[in-house]
């Protein structure tokens, strides 16, 4: 987690979430309390319209019994008690019909009056219990047009009963007059049948709840979804519940405003953290930053100064971290030159005491080399003498004969042999070599070039030469062979004709440097290590023994000077001899 983020948490711990919860905790005590107020206050208005609906059903039952009373019914039959029960239905408005068991039923039909049920009236008439407590009313009942009736039964003597169809269309008005400014009333059974309301009403199953006896003020969700606050009270004996609802959004309006306040401060609050936040980061995480930058900067090794004009606690650690870094940056350089100058020297002691170990490796092969050459030289030298002289008379004396090609062929192996022993030979006086004199070089060059001048015109090889007079101190004769041996390797490079090369001046006066560049083949790379090998060869004629390159390396070396080799695979091959210059009074081994 960044610091800038701890930043931010804290100022909203300490800023946004004290204002959340405590309006909150305002939000749901002023809900509480306004919940349990308007539910009181409807709980006040449910029982007086529970009363007013006891005391329309007491009256009803009241007039209709006074009605009946002062009527001479007892001495009345037929189309008389008819006549006669006209009276009391003509002054009950709320009566639809009136009904003398086993006489006639009074009703009209046409005058606004809604038309009686009588079969449902004879059906639920509670004539019984009206004979034994003399005034009963019964179970409402739904008539066909889905008004509510209630059947009301009187006892008139101990023969004689009445009952008459009260609608309930007055509570209904009622009902309708209470339903007033987003408030819903309405009169239902216990059993969640409704018998008054100011319109179509789906009782839900939480109003149910409701009505069978729950709490009196609470809030309930309707079959729409909608949760309203509403409060119940029981109408007397009756069994009848009245409701009075009100949506919640309406009746909660003072708890909704409390929690859009809460809502506005808390955004408020959030608004100043989130400016503060940004300050304090800009103040704070800023020079941390740069602090953390300058840190990964001095990882990777480069000294980053931090910028941080404060003169606080940071802006201290920060000029303090600046001057580690310096020092340690310097640190560092020193080190890597150290080091650098360490591995250059423990480079140039191995590169020299690897090429010292060649040079005694290479002494020694060919010092063994060179004993074993001086002895095979001594001991074949007499009988290839022989062999040739006597191949020389038996080819003078077979002259003209077919025999005389096959002594030509073994005189000129005998001979291949005799130059073989002499190279050997050659190759073993190298060690033996006595101190040298002062010479001219060129001149040696001028005589070895000579020495092939024929071969080279032969092969059509153009000879190119940039020669200075220069002196070296040796044995010119020995230096003339290993350049003849050189100029010899790079016309056998060349046997379709080319172009060599030779060029001779001095370095700085202190060396002197021979160049021999023919536009041969090359040398591949792999072979380069070996062409000074003795008896190492890439020519095809099989003439050649591989000693050339050895006896000139070894002469060159014997004159304390370098036999060098550039040269790549199908590309110019040149040979190198650097030796001391004649000022330097080199000597020989």
């Amino acid at each position: 987690m960044q610091f800038r983020s701890k930043i931010f948490a804290v100022l909203a711990v300490v800023g946004v979430v004290p204002a959340a919860v405590l309006g909150s905790m305002s939000f749901s005590v002023n809900r509480a309390e306004l919940e349990r107020t308007v539910g009181s206050a409807q709980a006040l208005v449910a029982e007086e319209a529970a009363r007013a609906c006891e005391r329309f059903v007491a009256q009803a039952a009241e007039g209709l019994r006074l009605s009946a009373s002062v009527l001479p019914l007892r001495e009345l039959s037929g189309d008389d008690l008819g006549t006669v029960l006209r009276i009391p239905y003509r002054q009950l408005d709320f009566v639809d019909a009136i009904w003398i068991p086993g006489g006639p039923a009074v009703f009209e039909t046409g005058n606004g009056r809604p038309t009686p049920e009588l079969d449902l009236l004879q059906r639920h008439a509670p004539l019984a219990l009206a004979r034994q407590a003399g005034v009963a009313i019964g179970a409402a009942y739904s008539a066909r047009d889905g008004s509510m009736r209630l059947p009301i039964a009187l006892r008139l003597d101990s023969d004689h009963l009445l009952a008459a169809e009260v609608s309930l269309a007055q509570l209904s008005r009622q009902m309708r007059q209470s339903s007033q400014g987003g408030t819903l009333s309405y009169l239902a059974t216990r059993g969640g049948k409704v018998l008054a309301q100011p319109e179509a009403v789906e009782i839900s199953a939480d109003e149910r709840t409701l009505l069978g006896g729950g709490p009196a003020a609470r809030v309930v969700t309707r079959s729409d979804g909608a949760r309203w606050l509403a409060a119940a009270a029981p109408v007397g004996s009756l069994g009848w519940i009245v409701v009075v609802a009100q949506r919640e959004d309406v009746a909660l309006r003072p708890a909704a405003l409390v929690r859009q306040y809460t809502l506005f401060w808390v955004a408020v609050s959030l608004i100043l953290v989130l400016v503060l936040g940004a300050l304090l980061s800009r103040r704070v995480t800023e020079p941390v930053k740069r602090l953390r930058e300058g840190v990964a900067a001095l990882a990777e090794g480069r000294a980053v100064a931090v910028a941080v004009d404060s003169e606080d606690e940071i802006g201290a650690l920060a000029r303090s971290f600046n001057q580690m870094a310096a020092e340690m940056v310097r640190r560092d350089e020193e080190i890597r030159h150290w080091n650098a100058e360490l591995q250059e020297r423990v480079d140039a002691r191995t590169a020299e005491l690897r090429t010292a170990q060649d040079q005694i490796l290479r002494a020694r092969r060919l010092a063994a080399l060179g004993s074993l050459g001086a002895g095979m030289a001594h001991e074949l030298n007499n009988p290839v003498t022989a062999l040739t002289g006597v191949a020389a008379l038996l080819r003078k004396e077979l002259a003209g004969t077919p025999h005389e090609d096959k002594l030509r062929t073994l005189q000129e192996q005998a001979r291949r042999i005799s130059s073989i022993v002499a190279n050997l030979r050659a190759f073993s006086d190298q060690e033996r070599t006595q101190p040298g004199r002062r010479f001219a070089l060129h001149a040696s060059v001028l005589a070895a070039l000579d020495l092939y001048e024929q071969q080279m015109r032969t092969h059509g090889i153009q000879l190119t030469t940039d020669i200075k007079s220069c002196e070296a101190q040796g044995d010119p004769e020995q230096i003339q062979e290993a350049i003849a041996h050189i100029v010899q390797n790079a016309i056998a490079a060349m046997p379709r004709g080319g172009t060599l090369k030779v060029s001779l001046s001095d370095v700085s006066g202190d060396a002197l440097k021979l160049s021999v560049s023919d536009s041969g083949k090359g040398i591949p790379a792999g072979m380069r290590d070996r062409i000074f090998d003795p008896f190492f060869t890439t020519k095809e004629q099989p003439s050649r023994v591989g000693l050339g390159l050895s006896i000139s390396h070894n002469i060159v070396e014997a004159h304390h000077g370098k036999l060098l080799v550039d040269s790549a695979e199908g590309h110019v091959a040149t040979f190198t001899i650097v030796l001391p210059a004649a000022a330097a009074a080199a000597h020989l081994r």
